[in-house]
């Protein structure tokens, strides 16, 4: 039986390495792709993986706490960059507005005229109106005396700003607003205690924040990761390579079925499964060179275009575990379509082109993480989003084998499941009939 299968695997060894310019597209075509589209996405990758700053134009009419306070909290920030000038010239009202109104900037902060002395005069009204309530009692004479005065703080907003960005710069406003309100009743009624108890002596000490908020994540780790570039498009294009086999491989299969040495195959005794375990096999070296290759790019090229190398660590055994698996369900997948088409007309179009559909809905040219919510559910249907999942298990979450076997088993499952239909539709409709 082995002797067979390796008498198999040499015919098609042999008419794999003979295809020098077939070799070339396999190996070299693939690395280029990587090297070229990471390079491409870079800059824009930049943008999506880190915490983009929103420029905000920031107009201080007030010239005092309440006004610096908040540009001091916007600029401190990461998701905000105040912009008090623009060609070398300070941002007026008007100018923001005009500016905001073309498109040039999405935000502007517009802090009015005394807005501290507004604010500072409502809390001593508040802080006198409730200690006179202590001293008086119900012959308070402040006791209806209310005090409206507002402070309008102008926001300018493109329409075509993101909400999530809108109410960022919404909720940090209100927030440094609050505290710098929460420290001005803090001094204000410490100085009127020590206005009305000769001998209280007001304290120095600066409200601030009881309730604290702590993050952690699953994984462990400190920060939330994303993928950089090299780390999605390493695996990605790896993936999308490996599948692309279904070229070649269903070449392979209907050739040998037009030519008929596949019936003078199966005229020995070899069953058509050796058969296909033979090109299985032949085809997995390829897809593991491939892997080894891509995974070569990623490591010494790109580095050279300024690009973050891929780090693999002491990750190997699970890296290749998920080649092998990845692989083993790229092949299965051409198998059964090679096993099915007539022509290689009809096998090149639907191989490439449901490759190319995978790769899509499998989240290889956009993450999954930047796609709606329906697509996110679409794409768990895909044998390319298992393998891209476990490859970030590996480079992102630790990548233990406990936490790839999922993947892997999914991938292994295609693999029988399309094997077995090819066999089925074999045994249903004999090549010497097809």
């Amino acid at each position: 039986m082995m002797f067979k299968f390796f008498s198999a695997f040499r015919k098609e060894w042999l008419i794999l390495v003979r295809d020098l310019a077939g070799l070339i597209v396999l190996f070299v075509m693939p690395m280029c792709m990587v090297v070229i589209l990471a390079v491409v996405q870079e800059f824009g990758w930049k943008d999506v993986a880190s915490d983009p700053k929103l420029p905000v134009l920031f107009v201080d009419l007030d010239q005092d706490s309440l006004a610096a306070k908040i540009e001091r909290g916007l600029d401190a920030s990461s998701f905000f960059q105040v912009v008090k000038t623009v060609d070398d010239k300070p941002v007026t009202a008007e100018s923001a507005r005009e500016l905001v109104r073309k498109g040039k900037y999405q935000i502007a902060v517009i802090i009015p005229d005394g807005s501290t002395e507004k604010v500072q005069k409502k809390i001593e009204f508040m802080i006198i109106k409730m200690m006179s309530g202590l001293k008086m009692g119900s012959m308070n004479p402040f006791s209806d005396l209310q005090y409206n005065d507002s402070v309008q703080v102008q926001l300018y907003l493109d329409p075509a700003i993101k909400p999530s960005f809108k109410n960022s710069v919404l909720c940090s406003m209100r927030e440094y607003t609050l505290k710098v309100e929460s420290q001005m009743i803090f001094q204000t009624f410490n100085s009127q205690l020590g206005m009305m108890f000769p001998y209280y002596k007001p304290s120095n000490n600066v409200y601030t924040e009881t309730v604290m908020f702590k993050e952690s994540y699953p994984s462990g780790k400190t920060e939330e990761i994303l993928p950089n570039t090299t780390q999605h498009n390493v695996p990605a294009w790896t993936i999308f390579a490996m599948f692309f086999i279904v070229i070649p491989l269903t070449s392979s299969i209907i050739r040998e079925r037009e030519e008929g040495s596949l019936i003078r195959l199966l005229t020995m005794p070899v069953s058509y499964m050796t058969v296909f375990m033979a090109k299985i096999g032949v085809y997995l070296v390829v897809c593991l060179i491939q892997f080894a290759l891509m995974m070569l790019a990623g490591m010494l090229v790109m580095p050279l275009f300024d690009i973050p190398a891929l780090e693999i660590g002491g990750k190997l055994f699970q890296l290749i575990l998920m080649a092998v698996a990845t692989s083993l369900a790229a092949l299965g997948f051409g198998i059964v379509v090679g096993t099915i088409a007539r022509t290689h007309q009809q096998a090149a179009a639907f191989g490439s082109v449901s490759v190319v559909i995978l790769a899509a809905m499998g989240g290889l040219w956009v993450p999954t993480y930047l796609m709606p919510e329906t697509m996110r559910v679409v794409a768990t249907f895909s044998p390319m989003n298992w393998a891209q999942t476990g490859f970030y298990d590996i480079f992102l979450r630790g990548g233990l084998i406990v936490e790839i076997l999922p993947e892997i088993t999914k991938l292994l499952l295609f693999f029988l499941i399309t094997v077995g239909i090819a066999a089925a539709y074999r045994k249903w409709k004999p090549p010497i009939s097809a």
